[in-house]
């Protein structure tokens, strides 16, 4: 199964899900986009801001070193690709075309942009819980 994570400017939450996904499902593979990127497609995450080094910090105590991942905008190709969409972005950023997406979840995470670096690890501790059960669920 393809898994899509979407969240607004795929830095914090679909980058955090996409690894632990990838990281824990020995079946399934999942990428991550974002809802408003478009002028920042592929930039390192690396190269952002204090809140994109909270989230290098946060899967660093997981394990995992993402400084080096890219940003991606979503795309519709990448909508119709997908088994199942899980949406974290805020509703008034996703397009029409994956709002309407009988494969598309939204799950209630708060976006951590511009908080502290414990509501990251927070945000990451979330996704965490919330991936393992997906990956229960799918098998």
């Amino acid at each position: 199964m393809n898994i899509l994570f979407v969240c607004r400017g795929n830095v914090g939450r679909s980058q955090m899900a996409e690894i632990i996904f990838n990281n824990l499902s020995k079946e399934h593979h999942s990428t991550s986009a974002g809802t408003v990127v478009e002028r920042h497609e592929g930039e390192k995450i690396k190269n952002i801001d204090l809140s994109a080094q909270y989230v290098i910090d946060c899967m660093k105590e997981e394990g995992f070193d993402i400084s080096e991942k890219v940003r991606k905008q979503l795309t519709k190709n990448m909508v119709d690709k997908a088994d199942k969409i899980i949406v974290m972005a805020e509703i008034e950023t996703v397009p029409n075309y994956l709002k309407e997406n009988k494969k598309a979840v939204f799950w209630k995470i708060e976006n951590p942009k511009g908080k502290s670096l414990e509501e990251h690890r927070r945000c990451k501790n979330q996704v965490k819980i919330k991936v393992k059960k997906l990956i229960k669920e799918i098998g």
